[in-house]
């Protein structure tokens, strides 16, 4: 494959993969709208473990402190969830999911369901199975790549 060939077809990737993850992130959000994408994936990060800090969220999430707090403030606001600071440490804060906060969950995911229900009727169950194992090897590579890069970093030190 020539350079030139190589180079578009990273570049189609790349926008196919953006212009997808747009519509996928719009097609999954409640009809009511009042959660964005990823204040949802974060209230099922802490529905799956219950108590965190801003430390963990930044971690998990890829984004910084100061985000985490702007993030934590709209939620607590929202009464989603709830700020408790640590017997040990006082300085330590744990965020953990309200009661209020289980409600929004619950619809997404019976939403999420039924509108993945529409997308499998729309393609057939091999594109889907396709589509799983590519992006699978690419979650692989990816991994791989990170964990070189991370390791080429560390050399340097």
């Amino acid at each position: 494959m020539t350079k030139e060939k190589e180079t578009t077809l990273m570049e189609d990737t790349d926008r196919l993969f953006r212009e997808t993850w747009k519509k996928y992130q719009y097609y999954l959000l409640p009809e009511e709208r009042n959660l964005s994408i990823h204040q949802i994936m974060f209230l099922k990060y802490l529905e799956g473990c219950g108590t965190c800090t801003p430390s963990d969220i930044a971690k998990q999430f890829g984004i910084t402190l100061g985000a985490v707090t702007g993030f934590i403030d709209r939620l607590y606001k929202l009464g989603l969830i709830t700020r408790t600071r640590s017997e040990e440490d006082r300085r330590v804060v744990i965020i953990q999911l309200s009661p209020k906060g289980i409600k929004p969950l619950i619809t997404f995911e019976a939403e999420r369901k039924l509108k993945f229900s529409r997308i499998i009727e729309k393609l057939d169950l091999l594109q889907v199975e396709d589509l799983n194992k590519a992006l699978e090897q690419l979650n692989v590579v990816l991994s791989d790549l990170t964990r070189a890069g991370e390791e080429y970093n560390d050399e340097k030190k």
